[in-house]
């Protein structure tokens, strides 16, 4: 039987928001830290088999050790999340390993076993991932909300932190209607019918990819964009791209994650 395991990497020296994931107030406002929530949501997933916090801080450490989960200490000199996830799982017997960011509270079990059952039949793509249809104007041309286009067959074709695909005849200005009405606007011009997809940071890799995938060459667009997804494209391989009805609502910015603190304040008044 095919094995996935989930890896939620997690470093304390977040640039935005240091420490995001054990902060204090989210334990105080929503009873648990923001890493314990991830963790939870995860641990629902039917389709993996293990689910593990990676991270080379012994502050995450020790909470996700008082809280019940399995937690192992990684090197302090990774450049990044993949590659915090690839050094636990070269040591992991697994065909799958799954991959959530450690700032995704909103994560549901039903979502990544959606994933891992995709990856399980998929042929072409060394990588899935999922994204969301965009649902506003201020979405689509926020810069931390990483878009992407896809193939007629569901196939990334890029990723941008631009608002991509832009509308040329007069659509890209303040005036742009909700993009909720978006599809209906450009079906009635005879034009084609598109959806606007925001990139949620889950994945599945097939193990032997995650772990060649750190010494691929670097391309441009990778060190221009800041995002590590086109390093996959760059160098010739697919990622099936699933789009979910679920919304998640990453924790990357202060702004983010007091508006994550006010859905339970308001739950709790």
């Amino acid at each position: 039987m095919l094995k996935a395991v989930a890896i939620i990497p997690a470093r304390y020296a977040s640039a935005r928001l240091p420490g995001k994931s054990i902060k204090n107030e989210a334990k105080k406002y929503t009873g648990k830290f923001l890493i314990e929530h991830v963790y939870k949501g995860v641990k629902e997933a039917k389709n993996v088999q293990e689910v593990i916090v990676a991270t080379d801080d012994r502050r995450i450490y020790d909470v996700v050790s008082q809280f019940g989960g399995c937690v192992k200490m990684t090197s302090v000199n990774h450049k990044s999340g993949t590659d915090r996830i690839a050094e636990v799982a070269s040591n992991l017997d697994a065909d799958f390993i799954v991959n959530i960011q450690g700032d995704e509270p909103d994560i549901r079990g039903d979502m990544i076993d959606n994933l891992v059952e995709v990856m399980y039949t998929e042929k072409e793509a060394v990588v899935c991932t999922l994204a969301n249809e965009i649902r506003s104007i201020g979405e689509f041309k926020d810069p931390n909300a990483v878009k992407v286009v896809i193939d007629k067959d569901g196939y990334a074709m890029y990723f941008s932190r631009a608002s991509i695909p832009f509308i040329r005849d007069g659509n890209n200005n303040s005036k742009f209607p909700p993009l909720a009405k978006i599809n209906d606007e450009i079906d009635s011009r005879n034009s084609v019918l598109h959806k606007f997809l925001k990139h949620l940071g889950i994945y599945v890799y097939r193990k032997d990819f995650l772990l060649t995938f750190s010494g691929l060459p670097i391309p441009d667009l990778e060190r221009i964009e800041k995002l590590e997804q086109l390093r996959v494209l760059s160098n010739g391989y697919k990622i099936k791209v699933v789009i979910t009805p679920h919304i998640c609502e990453g924790v990357d910015t202060p702004e983010d994650f007091e508006r994550f603190l006010d859905k339970y304040r308001v739950k709790n008044q």
